[in-house]
């Protein structure tokens, strides 16, 4: 099997490294796993966890000449850094489930000149020491979904669970350091614009739910200006190919029209109370079980 490289990009995440590092070395690949920790600048126990793990595990320090922050840096550093054929990316909160690098990599390896694939991914729900676990991926993944991952609907793909020939990004380049948020979707569609991808349907990780109100209503409407740009941005690269594809063009035209339109006061505040409404009524769904019910 080729070899893996797998970039963690963290900060301040002494509470989860270990888990994530541990998600990787505990995977049973037959091929060489090469884990890549980049930090962005870390002040707790972070740095100090990950290198515990010695020769198993690269830690890349953010140099001291680096005046940007966020994701998107972070993530660049690990990408030159690596070695290895494949790319796979893990956020530092969260953690790969058994068999998942073996069973992403086959089916990267079953059809030639595939750029990407990708699975299903679980979200947790952690309360004292119990642990549940929810489906966070729709139930149906449809043609268009692999397609066109992040502009067909909400909830088809996430970081985690991709897959990457290296050689794509020599072809589209790194992740975009001017987004202060949204930087990986745009990522994934400027791949999925170049190359074929194709979709496994199992659960390969887990993500900690992020609520969108614990940040500020400023940030939050900076955020959504962003979005807006990401889409903006990637209705352009579309009428300079010169490709005719009417779905794309079509759902990036919606999409920048909403985020847009969320941008306004009202749909603003709207908006706010539809993702907080439904953020509280997952976190009662009757849809949480234990790890074995989905495996």
């Amino acid at each position: 099997m080729k070899g893996i490289s797998i970039i963690i990009p963290t900060y301040n995440r002494e509470q989860f490294i270990e888990e994530a590092i541990q998600s990787v070395l505990d995977q049973e690949y037959e091929g060489r796993l090469e884990i890549i920790v980049s930090d962005d600048g870390s002040s707790d126990r972070t740095l100090e966890i990950a290198e515990s793990f010695n020769n198993r595990v690269t830690v890349l320090r953010k140099p001291a000449n680096c005046l940007t922050q966020g994701a998107s840096s972070t993530r660049n550093r690990g990408i030159r850094a690596s070695s290895e054929p494949y790319i796979c990316f893990l956020d530092s909160d969260d953690f790969f489930l058994p068999g998942h690098l073996k069973k992403i990599s086959l089916a990267l390896e079953s059809e030639q000149n595939l750029g990407f694939a990708f699975c299903r991914t679980l979200e947790i729900k952690e309360e004292k020491d119990t642990r549940l676990f929810k489906a966070w991926t729709r139930v149906h993944i449809t043609k268009n979904d692999i397609l066109y991952p992040v502009i067909s609907k909400n909830n088809i793909v996430c970081t985690n669970v991709f897959i990457f020939q290296k050689y794509v990004f020599d072809k589209v380049g790194v992740f975009n350091e001017t987004y202060m948020n949204g930087e990986d979707g745009d990522m994934w569609m400027r791949i999925s614009e170049q190359y074929k991808g194709t979709f496994v349907d199992y659960f390969g990780a887990v993500r900690r739910k992020h609520e969108f109100n614990q940040i500020s209503d400023t940030r939050n409407r900076a955020v959504l200006k962003c979005h807006s740009e990401i889409y903006k941005n990637a209705c352009k690269r579309y009428y300079q190919s010169g490709i005719k594809d009417f779905y794309r063009i079509f759902r990036l035209r919606i999409l920048v029209f909403k985020y847009r339109i969320y941008y306004f006061t009202l749909f603003f505040y709207i908006y706010r109370y539809y993702i907080n409404y439904k953020n509280t009524q997952n976190t009662k769904s009757n849809d949480w079980h234990v790890l074995s019910h989905f495996l």
